[in-house]
């Protein structure tokens, strides 16, 4: 009797392909070379467009859920809701009517959607804001405040503010307050130096400049002084 035995050379990662370790294995046994090419070339780009939340709008929304057997009369909800655009605005109505009411997109109808426009201040005031925003550890509740002209404005500088200090993205940000409180009530430090006395600004490069235009002159003997004298 004479036996045989076949004695098998498993590859090793380095010979299946020296760029292919560990899960992209995995990837390349499970789908196509063509397909993995292409996600391989999608990885770089960016797939969402980004939206600036610098010049935001305030929008009333209003939405119900799609009339049915059970319910020929649903109710209606309106929501107030700072966006960029009409889109975002929609988008973030439903995302909110979804997680709160449980109405989706796809089972409910909108009502309309207006633009709130605020009268033309002159003035500087103080908005107080209440927040709840969503970070990497859980969700946590905010007070902030700032001055404005505006309360867009107010709200576009907390969008900024949210993603500067806490790296906080405008989608995981709800605004649930807003009012507008007198400046001798403000908490916040950088709010209140404004109104304790009378904030004072330096001019650190002050130009002197010709009183009348016949003493001005596009050149003179002397160098100009830049600071102050």
């Amino acid at each position: 009797f004479f036996f045989f035995f076949f004695f098998f050379k498993q590859k090793t990662a380095y010979e299946i392909g020296v760029r292919l370790v560990g899960s992209e294995m995995c990837i390349r046994d499970s789908i196509n070379a063509e397909y993995m090419g292409f996600l391989i070339g999608q990885m770089g780009k960016e797939t969402r467009p980004q939206v600036s939340m610098k010049n935001v709008k305030q929008y009333l929304v209003v939405g119900r859920a799609k009339p049915s057997d059970a319910d020929s009369e649903p109710k209606i909800y309106r929501m107030r809701v700072f966006a960029p655009n009409t889109v975002v605005a929609k988008s973030r109505f439903w995302a909110l009517m979804r997680k709160q009411k449980k109405i989706k997109h796809s089972h409910g109808e909108l009502v309309g959607i207006h633009e709130i426009h605020e009268s033309l201040g002159r003035s500087v005031k103080v908005y107080g804001l209440v927040i709840r925003y969503q970070s990497r550890t859980g969700y946590h509740n905010m007070y902030k405040e700032y001055r404005d002209t505006s309360l867009c404005g107010a709200i576009s500088q907390m969008y900024m503010d949210m993603a500067g200090r806490h790296r906080a993205r405008a989608n995981t940000i709800h605004v649930i307050r807003t009012a507008v409180i007198p400046p001798e009530k403000a908490k916040r430090g950088e709010i209140k130096i404004f109104s304790e006395g009378n904030p004072k600004f330096p001019l650190l490069n002050k130009i002197s400049r010709a009183p009348i235009k016949k003493f001005k002159s596009v050149f003179q003997a002397k160098r100009p002084s830049l600071f102050n004298q």
